[in-house]
């Protein structure tokens, strides 16, 4: 079952030339978020939360250990899907996290 309804929705997206990343990625104002897909669902959870520290650690300057650190602490998951083969998650982090 699902939750459907009609949207008015804006959306930005910045496209950087010479520069991929593996899985998607969300920005908003107050958090970074990355997304797993997989089957079982802690090879979902494993993905999303891989490649949040990727981000962190190759765009905020964390080290690898200190951002795993982080996301251990103050990480957040979202389910995001349940119903269909694969599960996906987001991880989060909240940028109040990143601030020097």
């Amino acid at each position: 079952m699902a939750v459907e309804y009609p949207s008015i929705t804006t959306l930005r997206f910045d496209v950087i030339k010479g520069w991929t990343i593996a899985w998607p990625r969300l920005e908003a104002e107050d958090f970074l978020m990355t997304i797993g897909s997989a089957r079982p669902l802690e090879d979902a959870m494993r993905i999303a939360y891989r490649e949040l520290v990727f981000w962190l650690v190759n765009d905020y300057g964390f080290d690898t250990w200190d951002a795993y650190m982080l996301l251990s602490q103050c990480g957040q998951a979202k389910l995001g899907n349940f119903v269909d083969p694969k599960y996906t998650i987001g991880a989060a982090v909240t940028k109040g996290y990143l601030a020097a």
